[in-house]
């Protein structure tokens, strides 16, 4: 689909115009190891504005401020990459709920993404035109899941999490919760509600979908919600509002 390679996209960015596509009818998703990217990326510093510097430092331990700075650093040249701009030179702003846009873009070209990561594993989704939001959770047994869903699901959700035991349970709280979060995001100012109005339905296939927002079914008809599994270990969902159909595609960064 695109040049995923780190060094291609390196020299790429190199000669100031955009390589990569994204139309109307795309949704992109990258997947890529944070630890990999930093290993890779020379003086990945240079790249971060001052804020993202700032934020950087403040980080206790060096894990995780790597992976901030690789975090951001393949943002700036992902986006670089669309765009045709120097990475460098991206300049973010901040929705109130802290959801980064793009302050310009040449040509008023629309660019919508979101980002996440945990653990080593971060995520990215790119949009022309729609808001986008996406979520990945580092999966382990959680001791306190029916005080979780009892706290922030529905009914009906806490009647699902209370009714699975092990390794079904923890599946389905992660789904549920990275489906939450990812609406929250695409959202951008959050959602004036609790996220137990946010129902999610799983389907017997492993799917979820947005059953109702506060008891509303065609607020939910809004979204567009997929859960999927980007790496073993993970879970992770994606939203995307006023989908009609665009062609999703996913991209794994290397080295190779």
């Amino acid at each position: 689909m695109m040049a995923n390679n780190l060094k291609v996209m390196r020299q790429a960015l190199a000669q100031g115009e955009p390589f990569w596509t994204l139309t109307d009818s795309d949704i992109h998703i990258w997947v890529a190891s944070l630890e990999m990217a930093h290993q890779f990326l020379d003086e990945p510093f240079t790249l971060l504005a001052p804020d993202e510097k700032a934020r950087a430092e403040r980080f206790y331990f060096e894990r995780d401020r790597n992976r901030f700075i690789a975090g951001r650093c393949l943002l700036r040249m992902i986006i670089g990459g669309y765009l045709g701009m120097d990475p460098s030179q991206i300049e973010f702003a901040y929705r109130e709920a802290g959801k980064p846009v793009l302050k310009s873009g040449p040509q008023g070209k629309k660019l919508q993404f979101n980002l996440s990561h945990s653990n080593d594993l971060a995520l990215y989704i790119f949009s022309r035109n729609h808001e986008v939001g996406i979520d990945v959770e580092y999966t382990h047994p959680m001791p306190d899941t029916d005080d979780f869903a009892e706290k922030f699901f529905s009914t009906r959700e806490t009647e699902l999490i209370n009714s699975l035991r092990g390794e079904e349970k923890d599946a389905a709280f992660f789904k549920l919760w990275t489906c939450k979060e990812a609406l929250l995001k695409a959202n951008g100012s959050g959602l004036t509600m609790p996220l137990s109005h946010m129902e999610i339905s799983l389907n017997s296939d492993g799917s979820a979908a947005l059953s109702s927002v506060g008891g509303n079914r065609e607020q939910a008809l809004r979204w567009h919600l997929q859960a999927f599994d980007p790496a073993p270990g993970y879970q992770a969902a994606f939203a995307v509002e006023g989908y009609k159909g665009q062609a999703i595609s996913f991209c794994h960064v290397n080295v190779e």
